[in-house]
């Protein structure tokens, strides 16, 4: 079993909590190197899945994510895809708020590569 692994939320980068079959992160991700916050989640995933787990819920709840860590968040989700099991057993959960079409888009376009597992939720806009 994996050890869980917590980062706190700042301005610039999300709060991450990996645990054993949940997965969440939520804020904004505007970090010009996002590697050093993203590589210890993409590891910790990837010897998550080599488990096998029963059921994974991941919750990703974005303000604002910048480009760069779009593709770390790609490379993560894509690790699911590795054993054909694993499809079945993960659901991942893409949060927008209602009138943000470029968060809805983008959840799209993560579902377009990701298949029909990546559920889009619009959610009331914060005030």
């Amino acid at each position: 079993m994996n050890k869980e692994l917590h980062i706190e939320k700042t301005r610039y980068t999300p709060s991450i909590e990996l645990r054993e079959g949940g997965i969440r992160l939520e804020g904004r991700s505007v970090v010009n190197d996002p590697q050093p916050l993203y590589q210890p989640v993409y590891e910790w995933v990837d010897d998550y899945v080599k488990k096998v787990p029963e059921k994974t819920h991941i919750d990703l709840k974005f303000e604002y994510i910048n480009s760069s860590s779009t593709k770390w968040i790609f490379e993560i989700l894509k690790i699911f895809q590795k054993d054909p099991r694993l499809l079945d057993r993960t659901r991942v959960n893409w949060y927008y708020e209602k009138g943000d079409d470029d968060m809805k888009e983008l959840g799209e376009i993560l579902r377009s590569s990701l298949g029909p597992s990546l559920q889009l939720i619009e959610v009331p806009e914060n005030t």
